[in-house]
């Protein structure tokens, strides 16, 4: 029996109309944690059905086939229909009208699947006086993701989180002419990115906690490190400079920004008005 591809879809949100009839992109999560939960409907579904065209095929119960390395079998027995020969029988004509027509499935995620992903990162800082300049000495994260498919590629995206806090904390800023309103920060060359060596070897650890409402138990694992650096590297130069009354410092926290407030301090303790 000629085999035939198996149809799957679902809206996986990476913008492929050939394949998806509708998405937004892969962004807030929609990879893993959405598309995944929509392959994993999509495919028990396909596998109901094709349970129930290998049981006519075989002449037997659908409480007695299980699906097993791509082959519809009967339990206990050496009698067997591969997936595709399934999906073949079911466009052959040769079954009943319930079962007859392409093995597919399509769904869409019409209600709000939250998700809660959770973490806490803690880091150490020293402060040159003399320059303003923070250099960042540890920095340790936890971070609960849900159920962990691929550990590399979400300590990756931790990484990569990080390291655009640390940049959002520490130097990155548009400035513009407040004259002619142009953009001073033409280039990477006069706007500040973070670079490999402005960041320790991280100390990270998972805590894994599945979510509950999607078949995978993923949620959300890009954003923690970009929403973790920043807070924790403010708190830590806010009190590294508490010696000098500093109580807030805006971001982002330049040598110059920091600078001028360890030397507009009156050595007390005591702040003078300042304006950035």
């Amino acid at each position: 029996m000629a085999r035939r591809a198996v149809r799957q879809r679902g809206i996986c949100g990476q913008g492929n109309t050939d394949f998806v009839s509708a998405g937004s992109g892969s962004h807030s999560s929609r990879s893993m944690r959405l598309a995944g939960h929509l392959y994993r409907q999509t495919s028990n579904e396909i596998i109901a059905k094709g349970k129930e065209i290998a049981a006519f095929a075989l002449e037997a119960s659908v409480s007695d086939i299980s699906f097993t390395n791509g082959r519809f079998q009967i339990e206990g027995t050496d009698r067997a229909l591969h997936l595709f020969d399934a999906a073949a029988a079911a466009v052959s004509g040769d079954l009943p009208d319930d079962l007859s027509g392409p093995l597919r499935s399509e769904i869409e995620i019409m209600d709000s699947l939250p998700a809660y992903p959770n973490g806490c990162h803690a880091v150490e800082v020293e402060i040159d006086r003399d320059t303003g300049v923070v250099t960042i000495l540890r920095y340790s994260g936890v971070d609960d993701v849900g159920r962990i498919i691929n550990p590399m590629l979400v300590d990756g995206q931790c990484h990569g989180g990080i390291v655009q806090g640390v940049g959002q904390a520490l130097g990155e800023e548009c400035t513009y002419d407040p004259e002619s309103g142009q953009l001073l920060a033409g280039s990477f060359m006069d706007y500040h990115m973070p670079r490999a060596d402005d960041v320790p070897f991280f100390a990270l650890e998972n805590n894994e906690v599945p979510a509950q409402n999607t078949f995978l138990g993923v949620k959300g694992g890009g954003e923690g490190g970009t929403t973790a650096a920043p807070p924790a590297l403010i708190n830590a130069i806010v009190d590294a400079l508490s010696e000098f009354g500093v109580t807030h410092v805006e971001m982002p926290a330049t040598p110059q920004k920091i600078w001028r407030l360890i030397h507009e301090s009156d050595g007390k303790g005591q702040r003078r008005k300042t304006h950035f």
